[in-house]
């Protein structure tokens, strides 16, 4: 990611790129929100996917990757992001490529032992499209609340035989993408930045593992409250989770399972928001404790 970064950004200067310091002080008025399904719906199918399929049918021939531009803003001026606990200014334009390849990267070891790939809260499924270019031959599901966005994919990746996106809840008792897999299935799967919607991922934890017998690993690039330390950017970014009502529990959920073996946690690997990066947490069911 360096190579595309321009400087450091000293902590004390965080405020001149981000207007969340001042919120977390106190020192301007801000609501904390409930992160309900009702404010998801809000935030993203009536907000963020609503734009983007506007955008789709105001531009025609339009493609997933210049609807993920315009959900990116771009082009913008510079933004602050972060790598670890260094802050570095970066050139808009890099936005994607940087995205694009932690993803392919992170994904890229644990792709050969798989046949099928799942994101679950993939938006119009940007990321399933990009690992479907680089890894070719698998098939590729999605999980989505928003009926926006699902609408969506199902007009920019129409013909696709191997890259759907489907109606998708964590709350729900099963997840149907599972319930149409064969027993045999070898599933990757992953999510993004879509956890942190969920204050507890306790549901989320007890349904995904009713199908530990079809999953190779699951990795997260989630926010991880658990891992921020306790230095300064490491208390703002805890009162940003709780100010946003972000998901709290995703580590010791995992950690406290018997049936579940931690392969990687990684604290704040990358933030394009350096108050809310993304952790990698890899894992994977002991399947002999499963079947016990």
């Amino acid at each position: 990611m360096e190579k595309y970064t321009s400087r450091v950004i000293p902590l004390s200067e965080l405020p001149k790129w981000s207007r969340w310091p001042a919120r977390l002080l106190n020192l301007v008025e801000w609501k904390v929100p409930t992160r309900d399904v009702a404010k998801v719906d809000e935030e993203y199918d009536k907000n963020v996917y609503l734009h983007c399929v506007e955008y789709f049918h105001s531009h025609p021939g339009a493609t997933a990757d210049d609807v993920r531009a315009q959900e990116f803003r771009l082009p913008r001026p510079p933004v602050c992001v972060s790598r670890k606990n260094v802050l570095y200014e970066m050139p808009s334009e890099h936005l994607m490529t940087v995205d694009n390849e932690m993803l392919i990267d992170l994904l890229r070891p644990y792709m050969k032992d798989v046949d099928t790939v799942i994101e679950l809260g993939c938006g119009y499924g940007y990321n399933l499209y990009v690992l479907r270019k680089e890894f070719p031959g698998k098939t590729y599901i999605g999980g989505e609340y928003s009926q926006n966005a699902v609408s969506l994919a199902a007009e920019l990746y129409k013909g696709a035989a191997d890259l759907r996106i489907e109606q998708f809840n964590y709350y729900d008792d099963t997840y149907t993408m599972f319930e149409k897999l064969p027993k045999t299935a070898k599933v990757l799967l992953f999510t993004r930045h879509s956890i942190e919607q969920l204050p507890s991922a306790k549901k989320f934890v007890e349904t995904v593992m009713k199908y530990a017998d079809r999953l190779v690993t699951v990795l997260h690039m989630e926010v991880a409250f658990e891992n921020n330390g306790d230095d300064l950017l490491g208390m703002l970014r805890k009162r940003y989770v709780t100010a946003n009502d972000y998901n709290r529990d995703i580590v010791g959920l995992l950690t406290g399972r018997t049936d579940i073996e931690i392969v990687r946690n990684d604290p704040d690997e990358y933030g394009e928001n350096p108050l809310n990066p993304s952790s990698v947490i890899v894992w994977q069911p002991r399947i002999s404790v499963v079947r016990s």
